[in-house]
């Protein structure tokens, strides 16, 4: 893996920033310099998704894909497994405003996209929302900027109002599959009609891939849009 990666920011004013605000790796917290986004160690020890990790549906392969059920997306990109560090730099991406995880997650997906041959096909890039409530708690999607580093030096626009979601008491992750599939179809939903995504393949980028109930969810009303392609990408794979 190039650990050019993990080059951040060299301003001068990144430089004085991390005087008042010490630059911290999301993975394992230590302090990093200032024009770093995580530390040597933690890159180094990840483990980056590798030829286990099936492209169609983006799950670890054990030791043969099990994707026999068909998923809404057509192919998904996961840039690590779902363990140790990388696991530790999700949580931080999500609930601890350390988003030098989504520059380097985002990075590694669009090298694996560009590795698939699909990155210049890409029309625009969706990530999944989070509902209003989430949203004015957290103050940030961490599915947008996951999407904004995978889309960094491209053309790809990136288009949050397309998909929607409703507020709900019910964590995904303590729902059996078939209730997450249920839930997921139930709190995603859109505002639009017609097919405003004519002819366009789209990218639909998540945090994590559990199930894949989340992305078929969003896929359905992409493809209910007028997308003829819905590609996923996700930091990290269970």
């Amino acid at each position: 893996m190039d650990k050019g990666i993990i080059k951040g920011d060299s301003s001068i004013k990144s430089y004085i920033l991390d005087f008042f605000f010490p630059n911290r790796c999301p993975f394992c917290g230590g302090f990093i310099e200032y024009d770093l986004l995580c530390c040597e160690e933690c890159f180094s020890e990840i483990l980056w998704a590798d030829e286990h990790i099936c492209r169609k549906c983006g799950k670890p392969m054990r030791p043969e894909c099990d994707c026999k059920e068909a998923h809404e997306y057509e192919l998904c990109a996961a840039a690590a497994y779902y363990s140790g560090a990388a696991r530790e730099g999700v949580y931080t991406l999500k609930f601890k405003n350390n988003l030098n995880g989504a520059a380097v997650f985002g990075r590694v997906l669009r090298d694996e996209l560009r590795v698939m041959g699909v990155l210049d096909d890409i029309d625009i890039a969706v990530p999944v929302p989070m509902s209003p409530r989430e949203m004015r708690i957290r103050g940030y999607n961490q599915a947008k900027e996951l999407a904004e580093y995978i889309t960094e030096g491209t053309d790809i626009p990136i288009r949050t109002d397309l998909i929607r979601r409703r507020f709900s008491k019910i964590a995904q992750h303590t729902l059996s599959t078939g209730e997450r599939k249920e839930n997921a179809k139930r709190i995603y939903y859109t505002e639009l009609s017609g097919s405003p995504l004519s002819g366009m393949t789209v990218l639909l980028a998540d945090d994590v891939l559990t199930t894949g109930s989340t992305l078929d969810a969003c896929s359905a009303l992409l493809y209910g849009l007028g997308a003829e392609r819905v590609i996923c990408a996700a930091a990290a794979t269970v």
